[in-house]
C-alpha cells in the first residue's frame, strides 16, 4: 500500500473504529500492539515500543528516535508523529489529558498490569477514567478488505511457487540439506519471488520429528522418509502459511499412507463445507468427526485452524471451543493432522478465503501423496 493511498484507507478504518466505541464522541482510545498500530496508520514498527493514541480531534504516534522518520514517511497528514525520549506513558498521558475527553480505552491484552496501573495513575489528577476492554480491533480486522486480500493473496502465490520448487528436487538432492537449511532454503525460494521473509518459525520435521506438531527443526539430515513443511512469507506486511507432508527417498509404510490418505480427505470435506454462515466449532468438527471415524480421534490435537492477516495466528480462531461465525472476506487456515510419535505425522494445510456459497483456496500446488525420488 503506497503512500498515495493513506488518506482514505487508513482514516476510514480509524473512523469506523472510533464511531464503534461507546460514548465515542468523549472517548479516546490507546493503543499498543504493533500489528494494531499499522491497521489504523500504515506505520509497521515491529516490537518499536510506539503508542497509537486516538481521540475524535486528532490521532497521535509516539515513537522513539529510532522509528521517527520511518513513521513520518508512513502514516498520513491527519496523524502527528509525536517523539518521545524517555517514559513513553508520561507523553501518553500528556496528549490524552489535554484532549476534551473523559474516558480512554484500551485493549487489556495488549498492556501490563503495571502500565495500566500507571497510566491510571497519572490521568488521576485530569478526572479521566481508564478502562480495559479485549480484542477492541478484533472484529475489524477479522474481515479483510479488497486491498488486504490481494495482498494475501499475493503472499500465498510466492508461498505456493516456493514449494512446487522444492517439491521437484530430487531425493539425492534434498538430502544435501538438513532441516534449518531445508528452512533456508524455502525462505529464499520465497524471498527470491517478492516475499520479505519469514511469517513464523518454519517447521521442517523429518522422520519421527514429525509427529510433534510445532517440532523445533534441526540440524538432523534429511535422509529419507516423511517430512513435514510448515511456513509461509511476508508480503507488505501481510502473512502466508502452508504445510505440506512428502516422503523422500523411499516409499513409506502402508501405514503412514493411510493416515496420509484420512488426513487429506478430512480436509477436503472441511474445504468443502467452508462457507459464510457456518461456525467455526461446526466447521472444526466436520474434519474431526471423519478422523475420529478412522480410529485416529486421539492423534488430532490442535484445532483446525485459525485466521491470517498481519499476524500469523489471529482470530476468528478454527476449533471446539470458538464459536464465531464465519463470514465473507475471513482469511483461515485448514489444516487437520495426525500424529503418531515415534511413527510421524502428516498435516495438510491451505488459506482460504470464506465466501458467500463456498471458499476460495488460496493454493493450487498439488497435496496428493507425493514421493520425491
Amino acid at each position: 500500500m503506497g503512500p498515495g493511498d493513506h488518506q482514505g484507507v487508513f482514516k476510514a478504518r480509524r473512523d469506523a473504529f472510533l464511531a464503534g466505541q461507546d460514548h465515542h464522541k468523549i472517548t479516546a482510545v490507546i493503543i499498543f500492539k504493533y500489528e494494531d498500530i499499522y491497521y489504523l496508520t500504515g506505520f509497521f514498527g515491529k516490537d518499536s515500543g510506539s503508542i497509537l493514541v486516538l481521540s475524535p480531534e486528532k490521532t497521535y504516534l509516539l515513537v522513539n528516535f529510532i522509528y521517527y522518520e520511518e513513521a513520518r514517511q508512513s502514516v498520513d497528514n491527519n496523524t502527528d508523529v509525536v517523539l518521545y525520549k524517555d517514559d513513553r506513558l508520561n507523553k501518553a498521558a500528556d496528549i490524552v489529558s489535554s484532549s476534551k475527553i473523559s474516558i480512554l480505552e484500551t485493549d487489556g491484552g495488549d498492556i501490563s498490569q503495571n502500565d495500566f496501573s500507571s497510566l491510571r495513575k497519572k490521568l488521576e489528577k485530569t478526572g479521566i477514567e481508564i478502562s480495559a476492554k479485549k480484542e477492541m480491533l478484533k472484529p475489524f480486522r477479522m474481515i479483510k478488505e479488497t486491498r488486504e486480500l490481494d495482498t494475501i493473496k499475493e503472499a500465498c502465490r510466492i508461498t505456493d511457487l516456493a514449494f512446487e520448487r522444492l517439491a521437484g528436487l530430487t531425493a539425492g538432492e534434498m538430502a544435501q540439506h538438513d532441516e534449518l537449511s531445508l528452512g533456508n532454503r524455502l525462505e529464499g525460494l520465497c524471498m527470491e519471488s517478492g516475499g520479505s521473509g519469514r511469517s513464523f518459525d518454519y517447521v521442517t520435521a523429518s522422520g519421527p520429528g514429525s509427529s510433534r506438531p510445532h517440532y523445533i527443526s534441526s540440524h538432523r539430515q534429511i535422509s529419507g522418509g516423511i517430512l513435514l513443511m510448515d511456513f509461509g512469507t511476508r508480503y507488505n506486511n501481510y502473512c502466508s502459511d502452508i504445510t505440506r507432508t512428502v516422503f523422500v527417498g523411499r516409499s513409506p509404510e502402508k501405514r503412514l499412507k493411510d493416515i496420509y490418505k484420512i488426513v487429506l480427505e478430512a480436509q477436503l470435506r472441511a474445504i468443502d463445507a467452508c462457507r459464510a454462515g457456518i461456525r467455526c466449532d461446526q466447521l472444526d468438527s466436520i474434519a474431526r468427526k471423519y478422523i475420529e471415524d478412522n480410529g485416529y480421534g486421539g492423534k488430532f490435537g490442535h484445532g483446525l485452524g485459525h485466521g491470517v492477516g498481519l499476524e500469523i495466528h489471529e482470530g476468528p480462531y478454527v476449533a471446539a471451543r470458538d464459536r464465531t461465525v464465519l463470514e465473507e472476506n475471513m482469511v483461515i487456515t485448514i489444516e487437520p493432522g495426525i500424529y503418531i510419535p515415534g511413527l510421524g505425522g502428516v498435516r495438510i494445510e491451505d488459506m482460504v478465503v470464506v465466501e458467500k456459497n463456498g471458499c476460495l483456496n488460496l493454493y493450487s500446488s498439488k497435496k496428493d501423496f507425493t514421493f520425491l525420488i
